[in-house]
């Protein structure tokens, strides 16, 4: 067991473009947990006025406090690749030498909110670990990458916009002493494998991946609010994140992390983000509050509500866009009706692990998973191991059925094998309902 502190130690890394995000952060983290908060900024390229603004907050929130460290470096021969990233997504790997008398830091990326108390994640024993750290939303579709930087199948790829460091640990592995070589050879061997190069964050896991240096930390830590992770399978690690552990992080997130899918501007597009609107709930307690945000959202809402139910989106764009809504209205429709019986779920393609996992998030976990094709018998969704659907035949009285088939063409055909079954329009839902019901309407 490691000793409780009573200050809660906060490193962010940013120059004036990320001011507001930052600032907007800090709030909401100050509004949720009332330990006391030592922010410590880092930047070279940080206005006055802006770290005004930051250090304004402990008129709201007296339990913070602020220190801001100038630094930068030469970075002239490891700065590479994509123009996305400022020199400071480097300086995390100074934060030793920056902040050389503590022991542990957490450190945020400033394109985050805090929707609950970090008492718990900064206390968080991390044991023989350097960091704590959670899964990367997009590792399952990163094999090739993971393999070039020496992963094996079973390694985890996590995400460095929020870490938990044991900053004695980390400062033996003498970063700043080694980059200069280390980063270009990765971006050599990394720049042309799925189209990105994340430069601090890949040096990290080639090197923690390598002793296994990593505690995986539950995802409500780092929750990437992307609407576009529909498009890829949720990871999945017995142990660290089962269907119990995405459930959790979509009901409860503490940390929502807008790596992707911005909440800013509001210029009518809509967001690839489900929690946006949390973004301006705590900016209102900061300085860079706009009076005009309350007018934008309205006339977002607006917008939003039009392509919901008049706009012809094709229905696999608009599932794309709000599948999150179609699932949970699918899930209160399960809890009206399923009584006493067990819930199946009915496929095995790469969404039904989102169809899970919101499903989860009410309450309603699978009892069998199903699918009707032979090639998909024995594989593992979640932990389940998918059984042929002639299980069901003629047990209408003990079974429920979800069907997480996307297309129409999908779902009439499993229709018509569970009506054969001897299941009626009462004993199995399409997960999609909602979409398809649209369609219908518009």
């Amino acid at each position: 067991m490691i000793q409780k502190n009573n200050t809660i130690q906060i490193a962010y890394c940013l120059d004036d473009g990320y001011a507001e995000t930052t600032c907007v952060s800090m709030a909401s983290m100050l509004a949720n947990t009332k330990s006391n908060i030592h922010f410590h900024v880092i930047s070279n390229r940080l206005s006055n006025e802006n770290k005004a603004k930051l250090s304004s907050l402990s008129e709201r929130f007296p339990h913070g406090r602020w220190s801001f460290h100038e630094f930068s470096f030469d970075n002239s021969k490891f700065e590479v690749g994509n123009a996305y990233f400022t020199v400071e997504v480097y300086y995390r790997f100074f934060l030793p030498a920056i902040l050389p008398d503590l022991e542990r830091i957490l450190y945020m990326d400033g394109d985050t909110v805090v929707n609950g108390n970090i008492y718990e994640l900064y206390n968080t024993d991390l044991g023989n670990y350097t960091v704590g750290a959670v899964i990367d939303s997009g590792s399952t579709r990163l094999n090739r990458r993971n393999k070039v930087i020496g992963f094996n199948e079973d390694d985890l790829y996590f995400n460095s916009g929020i870490m938990l460091i044991n900053l004695r640990k980390f400062e033996k592995y003498e970063f700043t002493k080694q980059i200069s070589t280390i980063v270009p050879e990765l971006y050599e061997k990394l720049k042309d494998i799925n189209g990105n190069w994340f430069p601090d964050q890949d040096l990290l896991n080639y090197k923690f991946n390598a002793d296994k240096s990593v505690l995986f930390l539950p995802i409500q830590y780092n929750f990437m609010d992307k609407n576009s992770n529909y498009l890829y399978s949720l990871p999945f690690c017995r142990n660290y994140y089962e269907l119990k552990d995405w459930a959790l992080a979509y009901s409860n997130p503490i940390i929502i992390h807008y790596n992707s899918g911005k909440p800013f501007p509001l210029d009518g597009n809509l967001k690839d983000s489900y929690h946006w609107r949390l973004y301006y709930e705590y900016k209102a307690l900061t300085p860079f509050y706009d009076p005009l945000d309350e007018k934008r959202i309205a006339e977002y809402e607006r917008r939003e509500k039009i392509t919901k139910t008049e706009a012809l989106f094709p229905t696999n764009v608009y599932i794309q866009l709000f599948w999150r809504d179609i699932f949970v209205d699918a899930t209160e429709y399960v809890k009206q009706i399923i009584g006493n019986r067990k819930l199946v779920f009915w496929g095995a393609g790469q969404h039904i692990t989102h169809i899970m996992a919101i499903f989860a998030s009410r309450e309603l976990y699978p009892d069998i998973v199903v699918d009707g094709l032979a090639a998909n018998y024995g594989k593992v969704v979640f932990g389940y191991v998918v059984q042929p659907a002639d299980i069901l035949l003629g047990k209408t009285e003990k079974y429920f059925v979800v069907l997480c088939m996307e297309t129409k063409k999908a779902r009439n055909a499993v229709m018509k094998i569970l009506k054969e079954y001897g299941y009626d329009e009462n004993g199995f839902v399409h997960a999609y309902a909602e979409a398809y019901k649209r369609e219908n309407l518009i």
